[in-house]
């Protein structure tokens, strides 16, 4: 059962064109072939989008698997594109609902609208016969694009009560403030702000006239950069077969070498067995592994990745899960592209897509502060508690929190710095829920989304990068009922994402939990947000999934 009301809309014949003639059926609109648009005509001729079929084909000696397609749509979504050759009509069918295309006056290519026989999720479309039989059509469609109205946020408010109670109720007591959005079925059913984007001062007093949080405020993802920059771009150089996960990372960065770096492949880095540790602390002198690996220069850290950073373990032991890999994949992709790692995203993901609330480094790009969510009070000085010299003073916005990614890499890193807000992450998202694409963008295949999203037999709460929800033991973060299907990631200045195809559920929800006072915690010391439901993911993750499912 859908979860928001379905309007009935009133369908208007267009006569300009000679149309398309739909089997008679009174409960069904009659359909009239439109024009293409100048972005519909590049779609076609450079055969984008979800489908690109030139039918009758001869896929198979088995006739009932020929001329027959499965494609994702939501209800009320749905183009046709069709360029009917020499062909003079056509029969197809969309969910065994007939459709009969005629050539169009000079045989140009025209789209129908398909929208009044799609459904949620699986689609199937079959070619019934050509006229003549010896001529060929061919047809596209695009990949569905998030639904945008507003009516279906209202529509589910009451829904949602529990979460807005929860949130708000914490935001009551402290917690500075957040943003959620929720997509079920294509449909972008719930979009929210609360509290704030800048509440605190640097001494942990609140600002005398805090500034409230928007929807389109963006955030540090800080974590989920490694999958929205930086396995997205692995995943397109994979498909692109420029990239092949299962080779050592030696054949394309021929530096990395030694210490057993020969051994190490690329998919080690992806499911997090190479061996590193957690972290190397580049922006302070005194780190862990000496004076050698202090670092506030792009290439010397570039360096020290490549030929310094030591194993702590043999690789394919186990998962641990290390910012060193995604600090290295973004080197790697860099080397492939000859490109910065930001300026390939944008060209490659973003800006096709867009999109102009994601990027690394906004305040170079003239995003204004007040557009940004705060995280630290005092720099990276958790109160005054941690000093080393290069750390920043007041409270941090748009700049990437990180250390390592601002002061190492110059806000531009594999593992963080990208900044997003909650609507263009449920965009990009959309692509791997989508199996590859958006609209007529077709960025990866189904195959690689499927390599990338299922668990690694190492940890199966891993996949190749992604955070699975397979056998639960990720609660904290995917929530209690999440399918078995569900992946994401988390980051640490308090965000997280979560897709579910079981559910055709996606979930960004964004706090700025660290924007928030220390507190004393035992022996040592925490940021108060980290106390609180909201910034901890799993609850409101349930609540979530008993709004939409129950």
């Amino acid at each position: 059962m859908r979860l928001f009301i379905v309007l009935t809309l009133t369908v208007v014949v267009l006569t300009a064109l000679a149309g398309c003639g739909v089997t008679p059926n009174p409960a069904v609109p009659v359909l009239t072939a439109q024009p293409l648009t100048a972005a519909e005509q590049l779609a076609l001729s450079e055969q984008a989008g979800q489908h690109y079929l030139q039918w009758p084909e001869q896929l198979s000696s088995r006739s009932g698997v020929n001329n027959r397609r499965r494609f994702t749509s939501w209800q009320g979504q749905g183009l046709l594109l069709a360029d009917m050759a020499q062909a003079t009509s056509a029969i197809i069918s969309v969910n065994n609902q007939r459709i009969t295309l005629h050539r169009q006056e000079h045989g140009q290519p025209f789209k129908i609208d398909i929208s009044a026989y799609t459904r949620d999720g699986a689609n199937f479309l079959q070619l019934i016969s050509v006229t003549p039989a010896s001529a060929r059509i061919t047809l596209a469609l695009p990949y569905p694009q998030l639904n945008e109205q507003p009516l279906y946020a209202e529509i589910n408010s009451e829904r949602f009560a529990a979460v807005d109670k929860l949130i708000n109720s914490e935001i009551a007591a402290g917690f500075p403030g957040a943003v959620l959005l929720v997509v079920k079925d294509g449909n972008i059913i719930k979009q929210t702000a609360y509290g704030y984007a800048l509440r605190y001062t640097t001494d942990g007093i609140e600002q005398p006239s805090p500034e409230p949080m928007q929807t389109h405020t963006l955030f540090d993802i800080a974590s989920n950069t490694k999958m929205y920059a930086t396995t997205y771009a692995v995943m397109q150089l994979v498909s692109s077969g420029m990239l092949d996960i299962n080779r050592p990372l030696n054949d394309y960065l021929p530096e990395y070498r030694g210490e057993g770096r020969e051994q190490r492949l690329v998919s080690d880095l992806l499911h997090h067995t190479s061996g590193y540790p957690p972290e190397v602390h580049f922006h302070r002198p005194d780190n862990n592994n000496g004076l050698l690996f202090y670092s506030l220069n792009k290439a010397y850290t570039d360096q020290l990745l490549l030929e310094q950073v030591p194993f702590v373990s043999e690789r394919g032991i186990s998962a641990r899960y290390s910012d060193v890999n995604f600090m290295l994949l973004g080197l790697l992709i860099e080397r492939l592209t000859a490109m910065p790692l930001d300026r390939y995203l944008q060209q490659q993901f973003y800006r096709p897509l867009g999109l102009n609330n994601l990027m690394f480094n906004p305040l170079q790009h003239g995003v204004a502060e007040q557009r940004i969510a705060a995280t630290e009070l005092d720099g990276n000085s958790r109160g005054g508690r941690v000093s080393f010299p290069a750390n920043r003073q007041g409270v941090v916005r748009g700049q990437v929190h990180d250390e390592k990614a601002y002061h190492a890499l110059q806000g531009v890193a594999g593992h963080a710095g990208l900044f997003a807000s909650a609507r263009d992450l449920a965009v990009v998202m959309s692509v791997v829920a989508q199996q590859g694409g958006y609209g007529w963008q077709r960025f990866f295949s189904p195959e690689v989304v499927q390599q990338f999203t299922r668990p690694s037999g190492y940890d199966h709460r891993f996949g190749l990068g992604w955070r699975t929800a397979a056998g639960g033991d990720l609660s904290w973060h995917f929530g209690a009922y999440a399918s078995d299907y569900a992946y994401g990631h988390t980051g640490w200045t308090g965000t997280a994402t979560l897709i579910d195809p079981a559910h055709n559920l996606m979930v960004v929800l964004l706090t700025n939990k660290k924007h928030s006072p220390i507190v004393a915690n035992g022996n040592g010391y925490e940021f108060s947000g980290d106390s609180f439901e909201t910034g901890r993911y799993g609850t409101i993750m349930t609540l979530i999934y008993q709004a939409v499912l129950q």
